[in-house]
């Protein structure tokens, strides 16, 4: 029971350091352990006054044409038939929909008078608001329609707004039906006010919003947050396992919701991180690879070590994958991580493990028996290694690829140098000459392709000289004689030397 209580208090401690890194805003602040809520603050008449969004909307004008007219702009007269008719339907609804808007209505604003409706006088009026006693003028929204008959029972209708104290004209042109014209006036007006009342967007409203569509592979932000939810699943369930291991129970009883737990525990811590910090893909694999590496590291130490019983082994895989993710976010928290930067992570923890085995069967002298030891360590000392040099360095994933292909030639090679070595009477001597022959291949094949794939400066290209020569001949000039000019022949090469 004291192991099963130890490998609990593991499990738990691993993706509840991850959640600990978050900021308290993701739990949002309620609960047993939140402080007491502030009081309800009431709004002074002073801020009430200030929440006031107030507008002005004229009646609707005529003519709204671009080209020039010798009708003066006016107010539509009854005689004008279907044009006054619409201008009055086109009042009421725009005089609704401001207040349904959240707009203080001016009811005593009736409009300008005649010849004072141009856009010097919608800038101006935009300026001024009737000033109560001890509060200066404010500004206000005014808004002023027009329409013009096109024909066939179509008109053109314009809407021209401006933001309270603006210099600029927020204006919307629509050709629209007779039926249409006070909806295409309300969907115009709507798109003209908008914008929190001419003021830039705040940060949180500029920034795209998730939406249900992208889910959890959303490239707005936390590109890696499906790698690392997987790994996370993966290795909440291979923590639950290792408990139900180290109690010593085969209870499938214990084993599935066990499995079940684990898995949503390291699923939700993942999401939980994904979503306060902008995880890259190569942040979410760095990540894995501390896990990973470091529980299969501590698996390898124990099997090497031939811990008894059997089933505190994964109690060791377990703490290696949490000093190898502590040491990962420790990493991380200090700088950002590329897929170059991931792949070295991994690369040199499984180069660690190869020559780690390397080592421990040199230090053997035999062939027979498995490495762990040597493997467990070297992996560990790998991942440390890389992980602390991908924080200083900057390399292509196609580098790391190709020197690790240098790697694995290169100890190939060596064996096979080797191997007359190991043909028949294997001793010590001759195991670990094979050995030292498969490790100098690796270290050697590595070295060459680090060197082959390095950075080269360009080489100074010299000047390039053009040496063109053209033969000719013919006519070359002429000679004046008393009878007139002569031609005179001759051949020669020219061109640039």
């Amino acid at each position: 029971m004291r192991r099963l209580a130890c490998a609990v208090w593991l499990s738990s401690l691993s993706w509840g350091a991850l959640a600990a890194l978050a900021p308290g805003t993701a739990w949002g602040g309620e609960g047993p352990l939140a402080g007491p809520s502030p009081p309800p603050v009431t709004a002074s008449p002073a801020a009430e006054e200030r929440d006031e969004k107030p507008i002005v909307v004229w009646p609707t004008l005529t003519p709204a044409g671009d080209d020039a007219s010798a009708v003066a702009l006016h107010k539509p007269a009854a005689g004008e038939g279907a044009v006054y008719a619409r201008a009055q339907e086109l009042d009421v609804t725009l005089r609704d929909a401001v207040q349904d808007l959240g707009y203080s209505l001016d009811v005593g604003d009736q409009g300008p008078t005649m010849g004072h409706a141009r856009d010097l006088d919608l800038l101006e009026r935009a300026s001024r608001t009737p000033a109560r006693e001890g509060a200066p003028p404010r500004g206000t929204w005014v808004v002023s329609a027009r329409i013009e008959p096109l024909g066939e029972g179509s008109f053109l209708l314009r809407i021209i707004a401006v933001a309270p104290r603006s210099k600029q004209l927020r204006v919307r042109v629509e050709r629209v039906s007779g039926a249409d014209v006070s909806v295409r006036g309300l969907v115009l007006l709507r798109d003209l006010l908008s914008g929190s009342g001419g003021s830039e967007p705040s940060p949180a409203e500029a920034r795209p919003q998730e939406s249900a569509s992208t889910g959890i592979m959303s490239e707005l932000r936390s590109p890696g947050r499906a790698v690392l939810a997987v790994n996370a699943a993966l290795f909440g369930a291979y923590a639950a396992y290792s408990v139900q291991r180290a109690s010593g129970s085969d209870d499938p009883r214990l084993l599935y919701p066990l499995l079940t737990v684990g898995t949503g525990v390291g699923l939700g811590a993942a999401l939980l991180v994904a979503a306060e910090w902008d995880v890259s893909t190569g942040d979410a694999w760095t990540i894995a690879g501390g896990a990973w590496w470091g529980a299969g590291a501590g698996i390898l130490i124990a099997n090497g070590q031939k811990v008894q019983p059997l089933s505190d082994r994964y109690a060791y895989g377990i703490g290696g994958g949490l000093v190898g993710l502590g040491l990962a976010t420790v990493a991380l928290a200090r700088s950002r991580a590329d897929e170059g930067d991931a792949v070295l992570v991994h690369s040199g923890a499984a180069l660690g493990l190869s020559l780690g085995a390397l080592s421990d069967l040199f230090y053997r002298g035999e062939l027979e028996k498995t490495p762990y030891t040597g493997a467990g360590f070297g992996s560990a000392i790998g991942l440390v290694s890389a992980g602390t040099l991908a924080t200083f360095v900057q390399v292509s994933p196609s580098r790391v690829l190709l020197v690790d292909l240098g790697v694995g030639l290169g100890a190939a090679t060596g064996a096979a140098a080797g191997s007359a070595l190991v043909f028949e009477d294997v001793t010590e001597e001759k195991a670990r000459g094979f050995v030292a022959a498969t490790f100098a291949g690796a270290l050697a094949g590595g070295g060459i392709a680090w060197w082959l794939t390095r950075d080269r400066a360009p080489v100074p290209q010299k000047p390039r000289t053009d040496l063109r020569m053209t033969p000719y001949g013919g006519v070359v000039g002429s000679s004046a004689t008393p009878t007139g000019p002569e031609p005179a022949y001759g051949v020669g090469v020219r061109g640039s030397f």
